[in-house]
């Protein structure tokens, strides 16, 4: 929108064409600083990513506008202002923009491309070297390189919001059951009960540093696989070629490419000798493609559709050529989709919701139990401070202590083991979310496969059952070694392209001494393929066939007289041969002919060629991966592929792989993405096996609308364009030694060698420390549970009865963290991996199995009550009756998780009861902290309890062993060998 007279000019009707009235969308002015940001309102961009990047990028080419963000799932559009614009002139601009037809209806190709930016591909290569103002024989004059460089800013991708140091502490106290506890910390101060309170805040700091050191040691082994260092690019300046840092490019320079290359920068291409680029990191594609600088190309192609273009962070495959830059930093493809990745949310892990869900449960127990107490204090005519103090007792036992501890030392030991076994991941929460995966979105290319060509099959001549074939077979190979630009190294097949690599493989697997053979017929000639001659011709000198050719198979068969051996090529034999490229091409497969002879070529042209055979390359399937499929589907997950390949490369991987399970294969593309309703897509993304040629922003949507639709969602990935599905899932998934920096920088969890094996571990080990934290978590709150129990009858029995402060917190302490702990680190169930996953709205503890804590929780309060009315028959209230409480309640709590091993009653063995060594150790330590006071003057007097003669200790221990008694009797323990219940998981 150009400026008139320091105004806006709004766009008008275009000559000729038909005006039609409309009304101006609704557009307020919500908010605008003095540094020029305003936040605006419109309802009309709400819920329609579509039309909100469109206005996104229109908006962000006003003058006066610096730049425009505007985010569909509020309809708010922000624009950081750099002209004295005023409010009307905003909003006309805005009501403007989304008058736009460009705005308002857009057929989907426009969409897409709209995702990436200004359409460079559109135009020519001399018109593309006049809009950036550059020379093309001489470039840029450094001189205005380093003015653009000033004005623009360095080559780089914007990075990533990090955690801070400070941020990741923070965050270990942001959980309810912390901030329950520092409120009793806080209480504790209040009514003079400094070690009380003490104790309690210790308990928190431990927990903090847990978490802190555990995240903060995965984020430094993340941290070690990003690669920083520079890329170097050959750079035309005043004429002249030199090496420069990739940071120090600018729009307009010529750049230099080159075979293995990366490329620094968006580049419009000028000039190209057999270029082909690798574009998976950014569109998925398995296979290199093809780049001409003469090509037309519709300005709204999407992207996987540009030959005319090179794009940063993606690769040189083949061949050479020079380009002019015309976006760099910020304003590439590649950072475009990272701003997507950026502005992505991952939803909170299960057990975080879980957690507070319970500890707000926790906190209405306790303010009930409080204010039950205070009302038998009134009642009884106590003082304020007595009330006030045997509330806090109270409150300290319906917090359970050691659940953060358990729970942060559980999952972060739970990080340590998958860190051993090349599984890096970021957060401690993430070990949950991994057990509580449903669906499992895969990443092909680089994922599930090799992202590398490999021959899989070898057809020489037409006749495979020919007793010469060995024959023709010998001389197929000799041609892929001679009739290549890739060089046989140390480790196999270096330099050049993929396929160029995986032919020579092929032939140094098949016994060529590639370098003798290339000796004794030197390269003599060589005419490279032409969109008008699919193929590559070879002149060789030294004894045998003088000439190779090697190339598409329906151009190579045309060239050929006769086969190998000499044998006349009549219709049928060429029928036969291309039946089966048809057939290996369908697989699909990428197909590439080989025929010899003696005639030199005529302008590249072969004759009277004799046809050798052709050889088929995939991109393989990495190692494992159909297993991994397998052990996912027996564990209850639903997989989907998601990748930017055609419908039919997916299709086939995807048959490999049995994504279907046997049942017919579900495919959706990405026109009908494109189509579909928002609402509509979690539902048919549910259903389908295979997403095919989505983009990036496409994934994204994928991956939402499955969490929408209420699973629990993780994805795998590699490529920059995976960044914002790996920001988006509940579980992002990324390649470590083959993904891109990207990638990694936004998946909570990294995979160091690329096995997907290893997620299998992961997953049986996230599933394993939710059973843990449930089991601890029962033994924590029946146990607190039976302390308010055992205080509110003392406390409506008599004044002075109920146990002080520092006795519950010791109890709890005791009888509580190192338990908890022994529970949690129980082996995983023989069957974790064979049921289906825990629905997500599912509660962390049943109300069954709240139903059941409640009665094992009255069965410990009897019998320490028991004991305690025992002791004020003997000795009154004192602290000898609180010492046999005391001693009853503690021990009590120790048996008692001997029987939380399992939660199924029916798998409650006796021989169970002590398998697991890490609880009889915890049991054995915490036992004798229990009774340690009675030993130590210090703490008896701390704890306001008196030594024990044997009779009244024989009763507390009495009293100790009937509940974990009684809770066995009732739950029925059996002798009879454990077996595994393998339930079907239903994943269709």
């Amino acid at each position: 929108m150009p400026m008139v007279n320091g105004k806006l000019r709004l766009p008008t009707t275009p000559p000729g064409s038909l005006a039609v009235p409309r009304t101006p969308p609704s557009v307020s002015l919500a908010h605008r600083t003095a540094g020029g940001r305003v936040r605006l309102r419109c309802p009309a961009l709400r819920n329609r990513p579509e039309r909100a990047q469109a206005a996104e990028r229109h908006l962000g080419a006003v003058p006066g506008v610096r730049t425009a963000e505007v985010r569909a799932t509020t309809g708010s559009v922000i624009l950081q202002l750099a002209g004295p614009l005023s409010d009307a002139e905003v909003l006309a601009a805005v009501q403007a923009t989304l008058a736009a037809p460009s705005c308002r209806t857009r057929p989907r190709a426009t969409r897409r491309a709209a995702e990436t930016g200004p359409a460079w591909h559109g135009l020519s290569a001399e018109e593309a070297l006049t809009r950036v103002a550059t020379d093309a024989t001489t470039g840029l004059s450094d001189e205005e390189a380093r003015a653009r460089l000033a004005r623009l800013g360095a080559n780089r991708l914007p990075g990533g919001a990090q955690r801070s140091q400070a941020a990741m502490l923070a965050e270990q106290f942001q959980s309810l059951p912390v901030a329950m506890l520092l409120g009793s910390a806080a209480v504790s101060v209040a009514t003079g009960g400094a070690a009380d309170a003490a104790a309690t805040i210790a308990v928190v700091l431990i927990n903090a540093a847990l978490g802190y050191v555990t995240e903060g040691q995965a984020e430094a082994s993340i941290s070690k696989l990003m690669d920083s260092s520079e890329e170097a690019v050959t750079v035309l300046r005043d004429g002249t070629a030199r090496t420069l840092p990739a940071r120090e490019l600018v729009p307009g320079d010529l750049v230099e490419m080159h075979a293995g290359r990366v490329i620094a920068a968006d580049a419009r291409l000028v000039a190209a000798r057999r270029l082909r680029v690798d574009e998976s990191a950014l569109t998925g594609e398995t296979l290199p493609v093809t780049k001409l600088p003469d090509a037309q190309v519709d300005e709204e192609a999407p992207l996987g559709e540009r030959p005319t273009m090179l794009h940063s962070g993606t690769l040189v495959a083949e061949g050479e050529g020079r380009a002019v830059v015309v976006a760099t930093g910020p304003r590439t493809v590649a950072a475009r989709i990272a701003e997507i990745s950026e502005r992505a949310t991952r939803p909170r892990a299960p057990v975080e919701t879980e957690l507070d869900r319970m500890g707000g449960v926790l906190a209405k127990l306790a303010f009930g139990a409080c204010g039950v107490f205070l009302g038998i204090g009134w009642l009884r005519g106590m003082s304020l401070a007595e009330m006030l103090k045997d509330s806090l007792a109270l409150a300290v036992a319906a917090v359970p202590e050691g659940l953060p501890v358990v729970a942060t030392t559980t999952m972060s030991l739970g990080l340590r083991r998958m860190e051993r076994r090349g599984v890096l991941v970021r957060r401690v929460d993430t070990v949950e979310s991994l057990g509580a995966l449903q669906i499992l979105c895969l990443d092909k290319t680089g994922t599930l496969t090799r992202n590398r060509l490999e021959v899989v099959e070898v057809l020489a001549g037409p006749h495979p059952d020919d007793p010469e074939i060995e024959g023709a077979r010998e001389m197929l190979m000799q041609a892929a070694a001679l009739n290549s630009e890739a060089e046989a190294g140390q480790d196999g097949a270096e330099g050049s392209s993929a396929t160029e690599r995986a032919l020579l493989e092929r032939a140094l697997t098949a016994g060529v001494d590639v370098a003798a053979l290339r000796a004794a017929r030197p390269l003599e000639a060589l005419h490279e393929r032409r969109p008008e001659r699919p193929y590559m011709v070879t002149q060789h000198g030294g004894a045998g066939p003088a000439v190779f050719v090697k190339g598409a198979p329906e151009a190579v068969l045309a060239q050929c007289a006769a086969l190998w051996d000499g044998t006349p090529l009549d219709d049928a034999l060429r029928s036969r041969i291309l039946a089966a490229n048809d057939l290996l091409a369908a697989r699909p497969a990428r197909v590439l002919a080989f025929a010899a002879g003696d005639a030199p070529p005529e302008d590249g042209v072969p004759r009277a060629m004799r046809w050798l055979g052709i050889m088929a390359m995939v991109d393989p399937l990495r190692p494992g991966a159909r297993d991994f499929i397998a052990a996912m589907h027996r564990a209850g997950l639903r997989t989907i592929m998601i990748t930017g390949d055609q419908a039919a490369t997916a299709a086939a991987i995807a048959r490999e792989l049995d994504l279907a399970q046997g049942g017919p294969l579900r495919i959706i593309d990405s026109p009908e993405v494109a189509a579909m309703d928002p609402a509509l897509l979690g539902g048919v993304a549910a259903q389908a096996h295979v997403f095919s040629r989505v983009s990036a922003a496409q994934k994204l949507a994928i991956v939402q609308a499955l969490q929408q639709s209420g699973a629990v969602v993780g994805m795998t990935g590699d490529g920059v364009n995976d960044g914002p599905a790996l920001k988006a899932a509940n579980v992002g998934i990324a390649m470590g030694a083959s993904g891109t920096d990207l990638a990694r920088d936004v998946a909570n969890v990294v995979i160091r060698d690329d096995e997907l094996e290893t997620l299998v571990d992961a997953i049986a080990q996230g599933r394993a420390v939710y059973r843990n934290i449930r089991r601890a978590l029962e033994f924590l709150i029946a146990t607190n549970l039976s302390e308010i129990l055992v205080g509110m009858v003392e406390a409506a029995h008599g004044p002075g009865e109920i146990e002080s402060p520092m006795e519950l917190l010791w109890i709890n302490l005791v009888s509580d963290v190192l338990p908890g702990l022994g529970l949690a680190l129980a082996d995983p169930d023989p069957d974790a991996m064979t049921r289906p996953p825990r629905a997500p709205d599912e509660p962390v503890i049943p109300p069954e199995h709240f139903r059941r804590m409640t009665l094992d929780a009255g069965t410990i309060a009897a019998a320490s009550l028991v004991s305690h009315f025992v002791g004020l028959a003997r000795f009154g209230p004192g602290p000898q009756t609180r010492a046999m409480t005391f001693l009853s309640l503690s021990l009590g709590q120790l048996a008692y998780a001997l029987t939380c091993q399992r939660s199924d009653p029916a798998k409650l063995r006796l021989e169970r009861l002590f398998a697991n060594r890490n609880l009889d150790g915890a049991l054995v330590i915490s036992g004798g902290l229990a009774v340690l006071p009675f030993f130590v003057p210090g703490l008896r007097r701390l704890l306001r309890i008196a030594p024990l003669d044997a009779g009244a200790m024989t009763v507390g221990l009495l009293g100790a062993a009937a509940p974990a008694g009684a809770v066995l009797a009732r739950r029925g323990v059996t002798f009879l060998p454990e077996t595994v219940e393998v339930k079907p998981c239903a994943t269709s």
